[in-house]
């Protein structure tokens, strides 16, 4: 099976376009990141996607009830949790939106892939970033995708963290996720797309 991608930090209708093949693609809810969009702006692009593509709102440490008001406007297909949220809040919010919830593991050790358990019951995928300071995800920073290399799920998920199109086809090599998960990547700068590095980052994916 083909690996699958998400662009996160879409912020424009041009950048949209260019991601059209791209199966995910992602809005960054906080206002701490350069990508940070307003939901009226989200609005604004989504008419530019593809009906087969996903919409996932980016969350960190954000209130529930701010959250379900966000991705019920937008009719958001997916929410991925960003910061530190437990799996009570997540089976609360699953009730609440009746959406698919992606939770962000940060790794820099084989101990940190442990994490995981605590939510493979609670979460409908996982997504591994690098482990930063004060950071939640977008960084460009990689981690070393040999500590995922005996990691088993049954359910998709997605590796993240300072991929590009220069080590892209390492990382799959290595780690083999479901889906990759790129932001930086493919950015003129920082928390601006640039669409002919998305364009050119699919096409050379879809070649591997």
């Amino acid at each position: 099976m083909k690996v699958e991608i998400k662009i996160c930090g879409i912020n424009t209708k041009e950048s949209a376009v260019a991601s059209h093949g791209a199966k995910y693609i992602g809005f960054v809810f906080c206002e701490d990141s350069p990508r940070f969009i307003q939901p009226d702006i989200v609005k604004t692009i989504i008419p530019y996607l593809r009906r087969s593509q996903k919409t996932v709102g980016l969350f960190v440490n954000e209130k529930i009830d701010l959250i379900k008001k966000i991705t019920l406007d937008l009719e958001l297909d997916m929410i991925q949790l960003h910061g530190d949220e437990d799996e009570g809040f997540i089976r609360k919010l699953k009730l609440l939106t009746n959406r698919k919830i992606i939770k962000a593991i940060p790794i820099k050790t084989v101990e940190d892939v442990k994490i995981f358990e605590e939510f493979k019951n609670s979460c409908d995928m996982i997504l591994f970033d690098t482990k930063t300071n004060n950071q939640f995800g977008g960084t460009g920073t990689s981690f070393d995708w040999e500590l995922l290399k005996n990691f088993k799920t049954s359910k998709k998920w997605m590796l993240a963290g300072g991929l590009n199109i220069n080590n892209i086809k390492e990382a799959l090599k290595a780690a083999k996720p479901d889906i990759v998960d790129i932001s930086s990547g493919v950015e003129k700068e920082r928390g601006m797309k640039c669409e002919e590095k998305i364009r050119n980052f699919i096409k050379y994916v879809g070649k591997i």
